[in-house]
């Protein structure tokens, strides 16, 4: 599909307290009276709500249940459209775009995450929402290949290529998640853009992505470590994928007991920055309004995590989705990423 017409924006009228909502359910529930779907991260194989606007099929599947669906809910007009390649979803506050292409091999996969994000990046352009605030990167295979010629390495260097194609610096990059599907899928990446200024942060105990040494690959990854976003009187506080790193070195390889202290000792620090940008309570992070992500590299793990992660999200586990994934690194067993949206301050 061609370019479609501009969009009458005059429809979106200014954000009211608490616009945005995230709701975690096996299904797509139906729309709310005061709320419109933005957008829903789809995990599993089921098919029910994929001919729904919004709705994204990641190829990453649930470790306790069939299907379940991340839903962001907005409380004004929401407007779905296509720009090429790309899936639009546009509304007062925020712009999310949808970019889905066939699965490559190592060989390839730097080009094609090259074109890809080219023009994802050209068609949050066309919105009135130029602050890119988080990425969301789903692939199969993400470990295959040895060296520099790993595709996940090859994704780097092609999402490099592209952010220095369009003036994006290191400095100014947004919360990210790369995450690899266990079985084959499509090439998946999500972008959420806002009118509204983005403010990233980094962890103390980490080196930041975009300055790791050299052994990690010929492009480091680019992406800060977490945000925020102020629209109004409420906040939606970002957490990229984050893991068992200190500095820029995996710990306890193997062991994914040890890991998940290590992921949750990293969440802690990211909610200490987070809150300090953001002026919220640091324990509000990751309680509340929270929804975390629990990407297991082997389903089997799921009980020996559970209990300790859900202890540290303060109980509540309606709010959590474990998902079975292999991460970037793969002396890595678990990743975890959030979102939180906190009212008024």
């Amino acid at each position: 599909m061609g370019n479609s017409a501009p969009i009458d924006r005059s429809a979106f009228p200014a954000a009211s307290s608490n616009s945005l909502r995230i709701t975690l359910t096996p299904a797509v529930p139906a729309t709310p009276p005061d709320s419109n779907l933005l957008l829903a991260f789809h995990f599993g194989r089921g098919a029910a709500g994929a001919e729904t606007p919004g709705v994204v099929n990641t190829g990453i599947d649930p470790i306790l249940q069939d299907d379940l669906h991340e839903c962001w809910w907005y409380e004004g007009p929401v407007e779905h459209r296509q720009v090429g390649n790309a899936r639009i979803a546009e509304c007062g506050d925020f712009a999310v775009v949808i970019m889905q292409v066939a699965d490559a091999g190592p060989a390839d996969f730097r080009a094609v995450t090259c074109g890809l994000y080219e023009e994802l990046l050209d068609a949050v352009g066309v919105t009135a929402h130029r602050n890119i605030v988080r990425f969301w990167n789903y692939f199969s295979d993400i470990n295959l290949g040895e060296g520099d010629d790993e595709k996940y390495r090859q994704f780097s260097i092609g999402r490099a290529e592209a952010f220095e194609g369009r003036g994006l610096i290191d400095e100014a990059v947004p919360a990210a998640t790369a995450i690899g599907s266990v079985r084959d899928c499509d090439f998946t990446v999500i972008a959420l853009a806002s009118k509204h200024e983005f403010h990233n942060v980094e962890n103390p105990r980490q080196v930041s992505a975009y300055r790791y040494p050299r052994n990690y690959g010929p492009r480091s990854p680019k992406f800060s470590r977490a945000g925020c976003v102020r629209v109004d009187d409420q906040q939606l506080l970002l957490i990229s994928g984050t893991a068992a790193i200190i500095g820029h070195e995996s710990m306890h390889a193997g062991d994914v007991r040890l890991q998940c202290e290590e992921t949750l000792n990293n969440l802690r620090k990211l909610s200490e920055a987070v809150a300090e940008v953001g002026s919220v309570d640091a324990d509000a992070v990751l309680d509340g309004g929270s929804v975390a992500r629990v990407y297991l590299r082997h389903a089997a793990d799921v009980d020996d995590v559970r209990r300790r992660v859900e202890e540290f999200l303060g109980g509540r586990p309606e709010s959590v989705a474990y998902l079975n994934a292999h991460i970037c690194r793969r002396e890595l067993q678990i990743e975890i990423d959030a979102a939180t949206l906190v009212g008024p301050a």
